[in-house]
């Protein structure tokens, strides 16, 4: 997959299809084909200029409001392993951001450009460092990764793995609105939109009796509301989304079968805050706020989500 930029375009060009990013309008269209030196010179992208190979396309960002839009993309990855029937697991180990507008022309006139240049590029640099040390970002173009076995078997495959993903996980998919938003036309190819959880993803492999092989997944998933500093973001909120809210499954393949193990956590569900990151003062409880109805929501969501019983 590689990156070229133009003096009015984005190009991302797999051997496939390429997606397009005009850099005037703003908007984003895909062609069934990959770009050639003869469709680059029939094109507003005559001037496209190669960047750099990526991996894939996570999202936009707007920093601050009335600046930039960013484009993110991931520089690198690293294969974690292949799972049963040959799902590659990667990791995000780098991503390369890039202005969406036209920068240049745009930023003419446009006031306090200096202040949100200089925010926006700490913001960016501090993202770049997130994404490089944290090493927490994981996706597969063939895996659901935020459904956990159990949720997986009541859906259909044959459905586009972004449109089967719980939104609870899906990590970019506030960056993918645009793309979502075009899924329904007809033109619009959505093998763009990639998945990825922030969580945490490794396997090991052991021996049964010696002549049986089996395999032990681990699967983190943070829960993408109410993501937080856990030492500021505390307790629930009114559609019943408790902070820094993870699920954690165990999955364990012997020969055919097949057994998964599932574990949640999360800020106690009541309105409650702490200030600092000491003990001391103890939390307060907001009781003006205290009724069933979050709890309930909370409750009622967990339920519908666990009930089910399947036999694999």
């Amino acid at each position: 997959m590689k990156l070229y930029k133009a003096k009015d375009s984005w190009i991302v060009t797999t051997e496939e299809h390429s997606l397009w990013f005009n850099r005037r309008s703003l908007s984003v269209y895909t062609k069934p084909e990959p770009i050639s030196k003869e469709i680059l010179l029939d094109s507003s992208a005559w001037d496209a200029s190669f960047v750099s190979d990526i991996h894939g396309y996570i999202g936009q960002i707007q920093i601050v409001k009335d600046g930039f839009h960013w484009l993110i993309f991931i520089k690198n990855q690293e294969m974690v392993c292949v799972i049963q029937n040959g799902h590659e697991i990667y990791r995000v180990t780098d991503i390369l951001v890039q202005p969406f507008d036209n920068i240049d022309e745009e930023s003419i006139g446009r006031a306090n450009v200096t202040t949100n240049n200089k925010y926006e590029s700490k913001c960016i640099e501090e993202l770049h460092l997130w994404y490089q040390e944290t090493q927490c970002f994981y996706y597969s173009r063939t895996y659901d990764l935020t459904n956990t076995i159990q949720r997986a078997l009541d859906q259909d495959e044959t459905i586009p793995l972004w449109k089967r993903a719980d939104e609870r996980f899906f990590w970019n998919r506030q960056m993918l609105n645009e793309f979502i938003e075009q899924a329904d036309k007809k033109h619009f190819d959505t093998r763009w939109i990639q998945p990825i959880i922030m969580g945490y993803f490794n396997k090991c492999h052991f021996q049964v009796n010696h002549d049986t092989d089996a395999q032990l997944i681990l699967i983190s998933r943070r829960n993408r509301y109410r993501a937080g500093v856990r030492m500021h973001c505390r307790g629930i909120d009114e559609d019943g989304n408790v902070a820094n809210y993870v699920e954690t499954e165990q999955i364990l393949r012997i020969g055919s079968n097949i057994m998964s193990f599932v574990m949640i956590r999360g800020s106690a569900p009541f309105y409650w805050s702490q200030p600092g990151i000491r003990y001391r003062p103890p939390p307060k409880i907001d009781r003006s706020k205290l009724n069933q109805h979050e709890e309930r929501s909370l409750l009622d969501a967990l339920q519908s989500r666990t009930i089910t019983d399947h036999s694999c």
